[in-house]
């Protein structure tokens, strides 16, 4: 009897531990299966970072690499296969994933929006040869940009010293323009190579990374603590993709390493289609190195915009240094532009405000005078040659003053005539006394519009003085727009202006300085470029910024101070270190 007993118990207690063990089983499966929790969603997305690049190839040859086409069809970036790879570095969002749903869990696989390849990758060889073809073009056009922004750079280092705000950042420029010059000539070869080649193709690498932590132990506590991040390479995974996704592989030959050990994986992952349903786990808010923009390098502000200190190059060769402000040039900052002009000064709301000088004994300073500071009212006055000193650059702007305004005044500019019938009777006397004591002398005449341009030059060289060592002549040209109106235009108006400087030229044996105002110059000057881009320039403009534009002489102010001459004086600065 007892024998019969013991087996139905046996059996029993295995069939129990049997039923038990399904229902666990079928218990855990439904838990596994059950959709993720919001939580449980979140803990399944990361980070990675992802490089890159795109590759020439001629067969299965590989010629050169770059990063991008930008909208001119300048190739980013262009590398050879020698030469360490540049790509361009995003940060994208990605997801843990079960790739394989009707298993619990299957390794360490993660799920990246699929990147689209079809622009590029697609091109047929004829395709490739022409963008090539004008690859070519377009380096000979960005050569002469680099030579002009290499005269820009050059102009503004001569008229400048480190003491000047941003001086640091252009000379840096000019380093960099010498290596681009240098890497402009290298692609030239390159790309002149790869276009008389057959089977052209363009393929695209792209290398995935997972930023993981890796692991110290504290010398304080003995426990283990983040000491870095470190980039671990994910491999995709060929035989697990759809139209929406890429998978990759976290466990390639280096699994076990400490780095991937001590990451923190999800308990559960994500079925894929419960991946395909929330795509906001894939979908990233960053910008990437080259976008919209051009090729930004700096700081950005929450949603990706460029904010700090940041770089940019832009498509049409134009170049950026300084301050942003949530996608904005706002601060002190530097640029060049093809065509334009070299800016280095302060920013606004993206609009360019001008440039701040620091003003110091350094500098070159000189005066204008006329009958004006000689005669007030019924009284009269004399200068005092051998005693003057600028004491005050005037009061009509804010200026970086470094040090105390004592500085020796350097040349002196001295009216000669106006018209063809005004004279200062005070000219032979000081244009005499000033030499005497020294100083560089130069005559000017104000032109009128109710002579002829030729009449008015007889006249000025009839009474003015020019000798060995002085200062070029100047035209004061200072016309309002209803004057301008009176000399029949404002192209009639320089054909007259054209005789006064040639008569004058010729005569005198030294090319005129043009004098005007900052509106003129915006206003009208680019009207005559003949004019503009062969005579020094000597603007009057009493505001803060010095003015944007090529010059020799700024004047800076109508109410200067100079010990030895009575009342205001106009004050001016040479742009540059030599006379």
């Amino acid at each position: 009897m007892k024998h019969f007993n013991i087996i139905p118990q046996r059996r029993f207690l295995a069939i129990f531990s049997i039923i038990a063990a399904v229902m666990l089983l079928i218990a855990w499966l439904l838990w596994y299966f059950y959709p993720l929790t919001a939580d449980e969603e979140r803990s399944n997305r990361t980070t990675l970072v992802a490089e890159t690049r795109y590759i020439v190839m001629s067969d299965t040859t590989a010629l050169f690499s770059f990063t991008a086409v930008r909208e001119d069809s300048l190739l980013a970036n262009i590398c050879t296969m020698q030469e360490p790879s540049k790509a361009v570095i995003d940060t994208v969002a990605a997801a843990w994933v079960r790739p394989w749903d009707m298993l619990p869990y299957n390794g360490h696989h993660l799920a990246v929006a699929k990147h689209d390849t079809l622009s590029l990758c697609r091109l047929t060889h004829k395709q490739i040869a022409q963008l090539l073809s004008e690859q070519s073009l377009r380096i000979e056009q960005h050569k002469k940009t680099l030579k002009e922004q290499e005269a820009e750079v050059s102009y503004y280092l001569n008229t400048h010293t480190v003491l000047d705000n941003g001086f640091d950042i252009v000379a840096r420029y000019m380093d960099q323009l010498a290596e681009e010059q240098s890497y402009t000539e290298s692609i030239t070869a390159i790309v002149a190579k790869a276009s008389q080649l057959q089977r052209l193709t363009i393929k695209m690498e792209r290398r995935y990374y997972l930023l993981v932590d890796t692991m110290a132990m504290s010398p304080v506590t003995g426990k283990r603590m983040v000491a870095d991040k470190y980039k671990l390479r994910v491999e995709c995974m060929p035989t697990a993709q759809n139209d929406s996704v890429v998978y990759l592989s976290a466990s390639n030959s280096d699994r076990l390493n400490e780095p991937l050990f001590y990451h923190r994986l999800p308990k559960k992952a994500m079925t894929v289609q419960r991946l395909l349903k929330s795509k906001a786990a894939i979908t990233s808010h960053y910008h990437t190195a080259i976008d919209s923009l051009g090729e930004y390098v700096g700081r950005r502000d929450s949603v990706g915009m460029p904010h700090g200190y940041g770089t940019l190059t832009q498509s049409n060769g134009a170049y950026y240094e300084g301050e942003w402000q949530h996608g904005k040039r706002h601060g002190v900052g530097f640029q060049v532009t093809k065509g334009e002009k070299l800016k280095m000064g302060e920013w606004a709301d993206d609009r360019y405000l001008g440039q701040k000088i620091t003003y110091t004994p350094q500098r070159i300073y000189g005066i204008d005078i006329s009958r004006h500071q000689h005669e007030k009212g019924r009284k009269r006055y004399s200068i005092n040659w051998s005693n003057l000193r600028i004491t005050s650059l005037g009061r009509k702007s804010k200026k970086e003053i470094h040090g105390t305004v004592d500085y020796p005044v350097r040349f002196v500019y001295i009216k000669a005539t106006e018209g063809v019938s005004i004279r200062n009777r005070y000219f032979p006397a000081d244009y005499a006394a000033a030499r005497k004591h020294g100083y560089k002398v130069g005559a000017y005449h104000f032109y009128s519009v109710r002579t002829s341009g030729r009449q008015q030059a007889i006249a000025f060289l009839k009474h003015s003085r020019y000798s060995a060592g002085d200062l070029a002549p100047v035209l004061d040209l200072e016309p309002s727009d209803a004057q301008i109106r009176q000399a029949g235009g404002i192209q009639n108006l320089f054909s007259h202006v054209r005789q006064w400087l040639n008569t004058v030229e010729s005569q005198r044996g030294v090319r005129p300085i043009l004098y005007v105002s900052q509106r003129f110059v915006n206003k009208y000057l680019p009207l005559a470029p003949d004019l503009y881009k062969h005579y020094d320039v000597w603007i009057a403009r009493y505001g803060e910024y010095k003015p944007d534009v090529h010059l020799l002489y700024w004047q800076l102010s109508p109410d200067g101070r100079v010990n030895g001459i009575h009342g205001d004086v106009d004050i001016n600065v040479l742009n540059g270190f030599s006379l």
